[in-house]
């Protein structure tokens, strides 16, 4: 058995996700603070303001980005991949993004929106 300590986050919908413990703590100061003032006894961390779907994003990401012997160009052709989503879920994954303080997956979606509206006029990007 791995001696990797498990983290349980709750979305808001009820969801559960287990992450190692190492992988969220290079993510996201929030919930490497988070981790080191919880008790012992209770390591599920409810997410309010994050739902499922959401959060499967974010994991997505961070795995990919935690992967030994990526090389840069596959993590830009991830980030081409991973960004194929609607608005509306975009600004989810920004939300979640800036909840948990990424600011890797901060900037990559904050691209993408500018790389959206780029030659548009005002009133379509209205």
């Amino acid at each position: 058995m791995s001696s990797e300590k498990l983290i349980t986050f709750k979305t808001s919908d009820g969801e559960e996700f287990k992450l190692n413990e190492a992988v969220v703590a290079v993510r996201s100061e929030v919930i490497k603070n988070v981790v080191q003032d919880a008790n012992s006894t209770s390591n599920v961390i409810p997410l309010s303001n994050v739902d499922g779907k959401t959060m499967t994003k974010v994991i997505q990401y961070w795995k990919k980005y935690s992967e030994e012997g990526v090389t840069k160009d596959q993590l830009k052709s991830f980030d081409q991949d991973f960004l194929k989503m609607s608005q509306s879920e975009l600004v989810g994954v920004l939300l979640a993004a800036n909840f948990f303080d990424d600011k890797q997956l901060k900037e990559v979606i904050i691209q993408e929106f500018a790389d959206r509206i780029k030659g548009k006029p005002i009133d379509e990007i209205r």
